[in-house]
């Protein structure tokens, strides 16, 4: 499963899922029994149930099929799309301040 960290799943339609990563435990209660297979940066699950691949929402604690097995699950995940942001775009951004410190930078309160 190694191959898949780093990358997201896009289905056929185009949405993606992800960027997966290793999971870490503790999983959700709602997960206890489940095979977990992957996680997202967002909280969401990959996990794996009748052979299936199913996205677990945190939010909604609801799941959706992804692919009818682990091979097309894992043939379906591919390098993130780079974010391309032009000047004026970003109207704003919260930088950690102790993040910002280590660079020298003076956080506003």
């Amino acid at each position: 499963m190694k191959q898949i960290y780093g990358k997201v799943f896009r289905t056929s339609g185009g949405s993606e899922y992800g960027i997966i990563r290793k999971t870490t435990e503790p999983f959700p209660e709602e997960l206890s029994e489940s095979d977990v297979i992957a996680e997202d940066e967002c909280g969401n699950y990959f996990v794996q149930a009748n052979l299936e691949v199913h996205f677990w929402d945190h939010e909604t604690c609801e799941s959706k099929v992804l692919a009818q097995s682990v091979n097309e699950f894992i043939a379906g995940c591919i390098a993130p799309s780079e974010v391309e942001l032009e000047p004026g775009q970003v109207k704003s951004v919260w930088v950690d301040p102790e993040f910002a410190k280590k660079f020298g930078i003076d956080p506003k309160p």
